[in-house]
């Protein structure tokens, strides 16, 4: 059967007023408009839904039992209609954001406080992994978004956008070191501390080296960059890093001239093509623009 909900509300306003008249002017239409949209839900159900007499409508024994139950259904409509505007106006909702714990500290902080402020209401999750598997989360809808630098994603159902440029290179502590680098040749002879080669990081210098025909090869090799910037700051060796992420932490720390090499590092933020965004993600997504 096909369902005109218009018909079931028109119902429910006449079964609770108990009256045609009454129900005209709080639904603001015609008596005889109210008096078809009765006869064809009638004639929907088969069945008789009130007894009309001179002191109103009365319900059947059926209409009795047929008006609780549509009730019940506009109670949960008119809830689900609210919960919907409260989501739409951002009292309510949720946001799933993949990122490296660097780009977080770096980028997302200051954005997060000023978002907070505006939607208090709003939770913000963030998970920090490797982008391949936080690129992994987000086609499987576990992420609304995911925020992560240089890479080689090329999956059809995501959609990527530039979002900003970050300076990166190599960093020394001048106590521990001296800048004599003068080719990507002369990085081996120091002690490297670089990412672990499965992050986004490790893979963009590792190219660059190779295109300069040079293997570079690490002394150590960590998971995030947080920690290339303390073991470079305590002087176990020359490490690669967002220089925006270093100087922020330790302004003591020095570039490499060799820097002037290595170009910018472009920021993308990532969605899934085939899932949209709530309403939340997307008001948070404008503060990032």
């Amino acid at each position: 059967m096909n369902i005109d909900l218009e018909l079931y509300k028109t119902f429910y306003v006449v079964a609770k007023n108990k009256h045609m008249t009454k129900a005209s002017k709080e639904l603001h239409i015609s008596q005889p408009a109210i008096s078809q949209s009765i006869k064809k839900l009638e004639e929907q159900l088969n069945g008789t839904l009130f007894l009309r007499s001179n002191k109103g409508m009365c319900l059947t024994e059926e209409g009795k039992m047929f008006y609780e139950y549509v009730k019940g259904a506009l109670e949960l409509i008119n809830n689900a209609e609210r919960e919907f505007t409260s989501f739409k106006d951002l009292n309510k909702g949720e946001i799933k954001i993949g990122i490296s714990t660097t780009l977080t500290r770096l980028i997302l902080l200051d954005i997060i406080k000023n978002f907070h402020n505006d939607y208090p209401n709003i939770i913000i999750n963030i998970t920090n992994d490797l982008t391949s598997n936080l690129i992994n989360d987000l086609k499987l809808g576990k992420l609304d978004f995911v925020i992560f630098n240089e890479s080689n994603v090329k999956e059809s159902n995501v959609h990527l956008e530039k979002i900003k440029e970050l300076k990166q290179g190599f960093i020394y502590n001048p106590m521990y070191f001296k800048d004599d680098i003068k080719s990507f040749h002369d990085l081996n002879k120091y002690p490297l501390i670089l990412q672990k080669p499965e992050s986004n990081s490790r893979k963009l210098i590792d190219f660059i080296a190779l295109n300069k025909n040079v293997k570079l090869i690490p002394k150590m090799e960590v998971v995030s960059q947080e920690l290339i910037t303390e073991f470079v700051n305590i002087g176990l060796g020359i490490g690669f890093v967002i220089i925006d992420f270093a100087k922020k932490n330790y302004d003591n720390l020095k570039e490499l001239k060799i820097n002037k090499e290595i170009s910018n590092l472009n920021v993308y933020l990532a969605t899934n093509k085939t899932i949209n965004l709530t309403f939340a993600s997307k008001k948070f997504i404008s503060y990032l623009e």
